[in-house]
């Protein structure tokens, strides 16, 4: 038997079994798994409570910040590592992560994110994501965002370059749908912080977006793929902006 890492591990979930138990398969190490669903219907929950560690429970959706910070919350250790069900962490960051709590020198760690999409890694001339995943309790907190939602630290962060690797296994109809959903939830951010959107920026924001993204981010290196990846992100930003302006001018449906 191994010894239980004395790290609480929190997961947020929406119908993720596809995803779920590859996850959960590299958590098995840790003293409790804190998954919070918001009304899975393709298994998920049973799924995860084939595993011992897991404490699943229903939360209804409030929000990406609300429903983080509330999985937060039902953590007991002071240690707790954030994970997203699509994600796995691995073995050099296992070991990153009992070496920062061991030597108990900072409060959170500042690791990379590796992206796969089909088993492949994307190109283009950027490099990982930097995120801080594993924190004290005590030092983090989430601010009130409904999408895009990051932990904010109070005290010291050490960084590692090991990864977690994100497979996001999608088809672009299901990447489209995702980008109109987290444009609506950032459109209406953007409009409660009073935000505005000019006809200008809805006339550039599409060409502009896409130009950033396919020609100086290096997308064009990926092919196909990363056409399609250009034209997505110019889609969600034009959307963003399409909501604010519709919400600025006091549209809404009854």
């Amino acid at each position: 038997m191994y010894e239980k890492i004395p790290v609480s591990a929190y997961i947020i979930t929406l119908n993720e079994a596809e995803n779920i138990g590859r996850c959960l398969d590299r958590l098995v190490e840790f003293d409790e798994v804190i998954l919070v669903d918001s009304g899975s219907t393709d298994g998920t929950v049973e799924i995860a409570q084939h595993y011992e560690n897991v404490k699943a429970s229903f939360n209804q959706w409030p929000g990406f910040s609300a429903q983080k910070a509330h999985a937060l919350s039902l953590c007991s250790n002071e240690w707790v590592l954030n994970i997203d069900a699509d994600e796995v962490i691995t073995d050099d960051y296992i070991e990153a992560m009992k070496k920062t709590i061991a030597e108990n020198r900072v409060v959170a760690l500042e690791s990379n994110r590796t992206l796969y999409r089909w088993g492949t890694r994307p190109r283009h001339f950027g490099r990982d994501d930097r995120l801080v995943r594993l924190f004290r309790k005590s030092a983090g907190h989430y601010e009130p965002r409904r999408v895009h939602e990051s932990i904010t630290i109070t005290g010291e962060i050490g960084t590692t370059d090991a990864t977690i690797e994100h497979y996001e296994n999608l088809t672009y109809s299901q990447r489209v749908d995702k980008a109109n959903k987290y444009s609506q939830a950032k459109a209406e951010d953007k409009h409660e912080n009073g935000n505005r959107a000019s006809v200008i920026t809805l006339v550039l924001i599409f060409p502009f977006t896409f130009i950033q993204v396919y020609f100086f981010k290096g997308h064009f290196l990926d092919g196909v793929d990363g056409l399609l990846t250009s034209m997505n992100a110019a889609f969600y930003t034009f959307m963003k902006y399409a909501k604010l302006y519709e919400m600025n001018k006091g549209r809404k449906k009854h």
